[in-house]
């Protein structure tokens, strides 16, 4: 299956860093999400809520620390397709830089090229692009940027 779409920024932290800032719910509510279920664990399925859009479930399909994360969620429940409901998968991608910083790329894969899957497609990864902005100032800065 080919991705959908990647976007990426440079983070001036270790790959350790910018993972658990991720996986770790704790870290994940200060610049992302309002709240999380869980941290991510590979195999369970955790919910994200956000006041203003309200609550919406992911499944850990793979995590490898350190240097991929795949999550999984359905088209319909995340309010994308009302057609029919897919999965779709999210790809976390983490890249050592040789000065010590990362490269963390998220990609989409599995959205249908019909007009709501371009939609849907096109709403997540600007939502993806403002979880990265906003990784990026939490973690470098200590800035919440919500």
């Amino acid at each position: 299956m080919s991705r959908n779409y990647t976007v990426n920024t440079q983070i001036a932290r270790p790959v350790a860093d910018v993972y658990d800032a991720i996986v770790s719910s704790n870290r994940l509510t200060r610049y992302f999400t309002n709240s999380s279920s869980g941290d991510m664990k590979e195999g369970e399925s955790i919910t994200w809520t956000w006041n203003d859009w309200g609550d919406f479930p992911v499944t850990v399909r793979k995590i490898v620390p350190n240097e991929l994360i795949v999550l999984a969620l359905e088209s319909k429940i995340w309010k994308k397709t009302k057609k029919g409901s897919y999965e779709v998968l999210v790809i976390f991608e983490f890249e050592e830089l040789e000065d010590g910083a990362t490269m963390l790329s998220i990609s989409e894969e599995g959205w249908k090229t019909d007009a709501e899957g371009l939609k849907g497609s096109h709403d997540n990864c600007g939502g993806w692009m403002h979880m990265l902005m906003c990784l990026k100032a939490y973690i470098e800065h200590g800035i919440d940027l919500r």
